[in-house]
């Protein structure tokens, strides 16, 4: 869907993502690094890596920000 701003008689698109951003959380168990979870907002990820390291501190956790398309 196509949102329309009009600006001097004329019309313009507005602009829409084609892309959103995804945390990707890695553990790793000694194996090397183990996608664990995405998460889809910053503050979902520092929950959930405060969730890891309360129940799993001997473990090393990363987190990596990404993108993917949009789906439409």
């Amino acid at each position: 869907m196509h949102r329309f701003m009009r600006c001097e008689g004329k019309n313009l698109m507005t602009y829409q993502r084609k892309t959103r951003d995804v945390w990707r959380f890695y553990v790793n168990y000694g194996y090397g690094w183990e996608h664990e979870l995405d998460e889809y907002s910053l503050s979902e990820i520092k929950k959930r890596k405060k969730e890891y390291r309360e129940n799993c501190p001997q473990y090393p956790i990363k987190v990596v920000k990404g993108r993917e398309r949009i789906d439409t």
